[in-house]
Formats: structure tokens, C-alpha cells, sequence
């Protein structure tokens, strides 16, 4: 008779198993980024090497965004596996029109009034945050030079260009990976906050300096927190994407510096937490009914 073996029992298989998804994705992102950091200034074009060196930072936004969404390519039938609604994934069918019947069926969760307030009270949350961690980091000087570079590069692009890299490919790649693998992975084996906490550590960490992973720690937490009250992908995607894009409009504008104070500071954290403790709320009410 064959001896059934439980997997992953011991705690460096648990482990192993979460960031194995983390470890692809920074691997394959990398190759790409370098495959393209040779191949474009290489191409048999007139002026290609000035252009590329005119157009250094914005290409390397680009680059970083189509790098992003090769790695996460790898990763799309765990990724499905975990935020699998019905416990069931189609061996026989591709795995980008696996993909696509998620976003069509399964990305926004239930269809009830209750869950639309949450989301918009979501995307309201990420505004809110995010300009409140950004005053933040204005009053207390906390910057350095590497965020100082990575801040020109992503704020160098034309406004159509930002929107589509910081608002849509950015968020929904970042929180294929981090919440709808690594945190549904952690929540399996070691619980709910636990799993926010660790894949909110590790969402900081991936933006490579301390600046950004104090921004992406916290911002990670309210992500992993909103997708556990609402219960569906839609919910950290909204917040990611409404707290990049407001960011990044809102630096294009000069007259937001007359919010960095400590006043709109605690104003906008304020509103945060009213957010939050809606959203908790609206989930609440879900379930008792």
C-alpha cells in the first residue's frame, strides 16, 4: 500500500512555497530588463543610441513596466489557483483566456450594492493614504538619493504615459504577485494577519529603498486589509491604482504644496481611518445578512 505524504509540513517548505512566486517574478523580471537594456540601444536604427540616451528615463519606465508583465506572465496559473472563486481551474484551456474569464467573472466579486460602497470606499482609502504618507514624507525630509532617482524616472513620462504604466500595469501586476499569490498563500498556512503583514513587508521591500518601503509597508497592509473585508481582487487594485494615480497627478500640479503641513496631515489620516472603519463596516453587514 502506498505511504500518503502530507507536503509542506515543516516551516522551510511553508516558506519555500510562499516566496517562490516573489523569487520568478524578480528573476524573470530582471533577465527581461536586461535582455531589453541590450537589445534597444543595439537595433539598426539611424540616432538609435542618442535617442535612447535623450529618452533615458522615460524608457526606463517603459522597460520596467513591460518587464513587470512578462514576469507576472509566469505566474498566471498560480495566480489563478489562488484567487480561485469555485475551488477549480480549467487544465484544457489557455491560461490568458483562463485569465481574461477571471477579470470578466471574478475580479469584482459579488454583484450587490453593499460590495460596490466597499470598493469605492476603497478607492477613496487609497487617495486619502496616500497623500497623507506623502505629506508625511515631505515634513520629515525622509528622502534619499536612490529615491530621488527612482522619483525623476517615474515622474519624467507624459501624463498619458503615467496613467496607463503607474494606474493600470503597475498596481494590477504588483497585486497579482503580492496579495493574489504571496498574502493567499501566507493566509493558508499561517492566518490572516500574519499573511498581511508578510506580504506587506515584502511589497516594501521590492521598491528597494528605505523610503519607499516604509510608503509600501503601509500601503500594503491597507491593501491586504481591504482585500480580506471585501473579499474580492477587485478591492487592493482599486486602492493601488487610485493611490499611484493621485500621486502622480498631483505632482504635476504646483499648487499641492500648500497641503504640506501638519494639519493636512492628520486631516488626511483621519479620513483614512473613517474609510477604513467604513469599509470593515459595509463587510460586517454583509455577513449578518
Amino acid at each position: 500500500m502506498a505511504r500518503i505524504v502530507q507536503k509542506r509540513t515543516k516551516r522551510t517548505q511553508k516558506f519555500a512555497y510562499i516566496l517562490k512566486p516573489f523569487v520568478v517574478y524578480m528573476l524573470v523580471k530582471t533577465a527581461v530588463m536586461l535582455v531589453l537594456a541590450i537589445l534597444i540601444p543595439s537595433l539598426p536604427i539611424t540616432g538609435i543610441a542618442a535617442w535612447v540616451e535623450h529618452n533615458a528615463p522615460q524608457l526606463s519606465a517603459v522597460v520596467n513596466a513591460a518587464a513587470s508583465m512578462a514576469a507576472a506572465a509566469f505566474l498566471l496559473k498560480d495566480f489563478l489557483i489562488e484567487v480561485s472563486t469555485t475551488g477549480e481551474i480549467d487544465i484544457d484551456q489557455n491560461v490568458f483566456r483562463q485569465f481574461a474569464g477571471f477579470l470578466r467573472h471574478g475580479f469584482w466579486g459579488e454583484r450587490k450594492a453593499g460590495n460596490a460602497v466597499s470598493l469605492i470606499l476603497c478607492a477613496l482609502l487609497g487617495i486619502t493614504a496616500s497623500f497623507a504618507f506623502n505629506i508625511l514624507v515631505e515634513l520629515t525630509m525622509l528622502r534619499s538619493e536612490k529615491y530621488e532617482t527612482v522619483e525623476a524616472i517615474q515622474y519624467s513620462v507624459p501624463v498619458w504615459l503615467g496613467i496607463l504604466l503607474y494606474g493600470i500595469i503597475s498596481p494590477m501586476v504588483e497585486e497579482m504577485v503580492f496579495r493574489g499569490i504571496i498574502f493567499n498563500r501566507t493566509r493558508k498556512f499561517f492566518g490572516v494577519v500574519k499573511a498581511a503583514v508578510f506580504s506587506a513587508l515584502l511589497f516594501g521591500f521590492f521598491h528597494g529603498n528605505l523610503l519607499q518601503f516604509l510608503y509600501g509597508t503601509a500601503m500594503g497592509m491597507l491593501m491586504a486589509v481591504c482585500y480580506e473585508c471585501c473579499g474580492c481582487f477587485a478591492a487592493p487594485v482599486l486602492l493601488h491604482m487610485s493611490a499611484n494615480l493621485f500621486v502622480f497627478l498631483m505632482s504635476t500640479q504646483p499648487w499641492t504644496a500648500f497641503l504640506i503641513t501638519p494639519v493636512w496631515c492628520v486631516v488626511f489620516m483621519a479620513l483614512s481611518v473613517a474609510a477604513m472603519a467604513l469599509i470593515i463596516t459595509a463587510r460586517e453587514r454583509l455577513e449578518n445578512k
